[in-house]
């Protein structure tokens, strides 16, 4: 009898919050559609662009190297032809390697800035992919919930009709209870994930956005990977630097000064080799990266494609039981449980499609990751 109460009480108590908690759901949808912006990635990108530290610290170095390379110029009397002796060509040496090193610095911090605009472009796209996801997590939750309250509906029925147990009964309310929690926990991730979004670009917190860039099952490159490897090594602005620093390292054995107190001859040209392993280095980890990529790249088509057969037989079914309970023969729950399988692989499909748009754009500049 007193298990009994407590269901009773405990179904009286939940019904009251759920009310509770749909006026206040409604009422965050009102202000929701009232505060909406629609917010193109590009415009997300132009953005967080503006706001980037990185960006505005990259462009002050290109300032400053400028100005270094220009003062480096002044020293600079003539072009040694090669190796030296004495501190007079040791003087003529360091003009024209301190020169030769302002460059690189120069065209190194020009890299900088569009190495900076990439990784910002990439930042700010995964951000505005995760509030998507964020989003399709509450439709996901809120679509449980819908579930689950048609089992309490039901549950409450065959109570009053004595054809459920109390234990029964109780773990169904449980689930629905659940499934209202895992609502709100999507909904404040969400909350979190649009936050973010609106640091990277700058923008008052708060705002709510209509993000109306979905991303589209992605055109698969047909480039294999070798030439992929190859491409992404001959733009890396990793190997670049790595290859400046061989050619200084080599400019420091071609000019070397004698008798002048500088580093040992010998130790120059192991800087040299050293320069010439951290380039090879670079290329080797760079190539491992990208095949990495390509494979997981690879395997998400499969999966995609596993998903849309899977689709079509929850499809199936799904329009089996919306003809059984044309005839009677299925209940509403069977026909909501089977809808709701239907959008939860329509959404990880989504999902998918996020990850192998992101991979897909790591591939061609893998840099920016």
């Amino acid at each position: 009898m007193k298990k009994h109460m407590f269901i009773l009480l405990l179904l009286a108590l939940s019904t009251s919050s759920l009310s509770e908690s749909f006026v206040q759901a409604e009422g965050a949808q009102q202000q929701v559609a009232k505060a909406s912006v629609k917010l193109t990635l590009s415009q997300a990108q132009q953005w967080a662009r503006s706001n980037s530290f990185s960006l505005k610290e990259a462009q002050q170095t290109i300032d400053r190297n400028r100005i270094n390379l220009k003062n480096a110029g002044k020293n600079l009397d003539f072009i040694p032809a090669g190796t030296g002796n004495g501190e007079e060509d040791a003087a003529s040496s360091s003009a024209w390697k301190g020169y030769a090193s302002s460059t690189v610095s120069y065209l190194e911090s020009k890299k900088q800035i569009e190495l900076a605009q990439d990784q910002t472009d990439y930042t700010i796209m995964k951000s505005y992919y995760d509030v998507l996801l964020a989003d399709n997590k509450v439709k996901n939750t809120e679509d449980a919930l819908s579930l689950a309250l048609l089992e309490e509906k039901a549950a409450v029925a065959k109570n009053n009709r004595g054809k459920i147990s109390p234990g029964d009964q109780s773990t169904i309310i449980q689930n629905r209870i659940e499934a209202q929690k895992n609502v709100e926990i999507a909904k404040a991730t969400l909350r979190k994930a649009m936050d973010l979004l609106n640091t990277l670009m700058g923008q008052p917190q708060g705002t709510v956005y209509e993000l109306v860039d979905r991303p589209a099952y992605p055109k698969m490159d047909n480039t294999n990977l070798d030439t992929l490897v190859t491409r992404a090594i001959s733009a890396s602005p990793s190997v670049w630097r790595q290859e400046e620093a061989v050619k200084l390292a080599k400019m420091e054995v071609k000019y070397y000064t004698w008798n002048s107190g500088t580093d040992d001859y010998e130790i120059k040209q192991i800087d040299v080799d050293s320069a010439e392993g951290g380039l090879e280095n670079t290329k080797d980890q760079l190539a491992e990266t990208l095949k990495s990529m390509y494979f997981n790249l690879q395997q998400n088509v499969e999966q995609y494609e596993q998903m849309q057969s899977n689709l079509q037989n929850v499809n199936k079914v799904l329009d089996i039981s919306r003809k059984k309970k044309e005839r009677g023969f299925a209940t509403g729950t069977e026909v909501a449980t089977n809808q709701l399988k239907v959008k939860q692989i329509e959404r990880n499909m989504d999902e998918l499609i996020v990850q192998m748009t992101l991979l897909q754009h790591a591939l061609n500049k893998p840099w920016s990751v």
